[in-house]
Parts: C-alpha cells; structure tokens; sequence
C-alpha cells in the first residue's frame, strides 16, 4: 500500500509556513499534497495564515478578520514572503497536479459562512474538487460546505476527544478522519475502515511515528518534513 505525503503548511520544516515558498519547496520535495490554513479578512478576501493573529508569523500585529487585505499584504510572512489569498494558492497547485487540504480555520466567536461559501466558489472556478480536501476543527463549517459543496470531500479534525471517529465523520458527510497521530492505532484504523473513512494523520514529523503509521497502513500523513517521510514511507 502506498502511503501519500501531505506537506503541513507546505513544506514548513524548511521554510515559512503557508507561503508560497514553503509550497513550491512541497512540490520539489516531492510531496503528493499540502495543507494550507484559510481566514477572511475584514474586507472579504481568504488569506492563507494559521492564526487569527499574526505577530507569531509576520512582521505586523493585529487580527487578521480585523485587517484588509492591503493591509496583510503589507507585512513579511518570513523571508520577504507575503501572504498569500486562496486564490493564488489555487492557481499554483492547479497547475502543480498535487491535491490540497484546504484547513478552514475559525471558531464560535468568528465564524462567518461567507469562508465556507468563498472557499467553495473558489474550488469551483478552479475546476478542482476531485483534488480539494478540506478539514476543519469547527465542525459545523464541514457540515456546511458539503451541503453547499456536495463535490467536495471533508475531513474531521480532531484530538482524543472523538471515541468513534469512523461513526463521527460518516455522520457529517466526511470522507476522512484527520486525528492527531497519537491517537491512532489498530482500534482506531479498524472503527474508521468499517465506516468507509480514511484516515489521515497529523502532524507526523519523527521517524518512529511515520514507521508506525506505515505498519498501521493509514492513508496518508501530515507533515512538516515531506522529505523525511517520503523516505520513511518507502
């Protein structure tokens, strides 16, 4: 069984995270995927950046549903990079062949449908869908992009505090579970196989934890180091 790589915010081990360098080093390495994280600003547009504040990445200080884009596209993301919309992103892996996990990144205190509503045209215009996973810790944004966006696959992200991931996610329309990878072994492969969910793990950067999930046969792991775990995987 061949197991896929997915890069964690592109290949952020070796460059800053969720740039468009840290994507095109991905697609270099080799990696079969990556992951990218999505907020709206305050003006509407997806940026890709983890946080919903920025100090810890770029330049600048602020909330990023409290900045405009102009305003973000100010800053250095690391290295000179700036920070990149959704749409940019698309375009690169577009015409790179590798499938994204699009990671919708919001909470009950800023959840805006219009994310999920954005993310989906965006996908669409793009022609991407059979390519396009996209997870999220916020469950009810999942819910809403499959009856929005039935085209388009889902993933769970979660921790330990899903007993029955297989169940859970079948439940919500996702196609995947993406568990910490501490939380997977034979139970958890065997409950999720019985639901028809694959499971894709994150994020696995040490060599006995990718070993492990190759001996576990998961569908494809998360990490930091695609390069490491292309060769662990091997």
């Amino acid at each position: 069984m061949s197991i896929l790589v997915c890069a964690h915010r592109g290949a952020s081990g070796y460059a800053p995270e969720n740039t468009m360098k840290a994507f095109r080093l991905a697609y270099r390495l080799g990696a079969d995927a990556c992951e990218n994280d999505v907020h709206l600003t305050r003006d509407g547009a997806i940026v890709v950046v983890h946080d919903h504040e920025v100090s810890r990445v770029s330049s600048g200080h602020g909330r990023v549903e409290e900045m405009t884009l102009r305003e973000l596209e100010a800053l250095d993301f690391g290295e000179g990079e700036k920070i990149p919309t959704l749409e940019e992103c698309l375009a690169f892996f577009d015409a790179s062949g590798m499938t994204l996990n699009i990671e919708i990144k919001t909470n009950d205190e800023v959840y805006d449908p219009a994310l999920v509503e954005g993310v989906g045209r965006a996908v669409r215009k793009f022609s991407l869908s059979p390519r396009i996973i996209v997870s999220s810790f916020y469950h009810k944004s999942l819910v809403e992009m499959k009856t929005r966006f039935p085209e388009i696959a889902t993933a769970v992200l979660h921790g330990p505090e899903i007993r029955e991931p297989g169940a859970y996610a079948a439940d919500l329309g996702a196609s995947y579970s993406h568990p910490h990878f501490a939380c997977v072994n034979g139970a958890f492969m065997e409950e999720c196989a019985r639901h028809g969910v694959r499971v894709n793990p994150w994020t696995v950067d040490g060599e006995i934890d990718l070993r492990r999930m190759k001996e576990l046969e998961v569908n494809m792991v998360i990490s930091d180091f695609p390069d490491r775990a292309l060769r662990c995987l091997s």
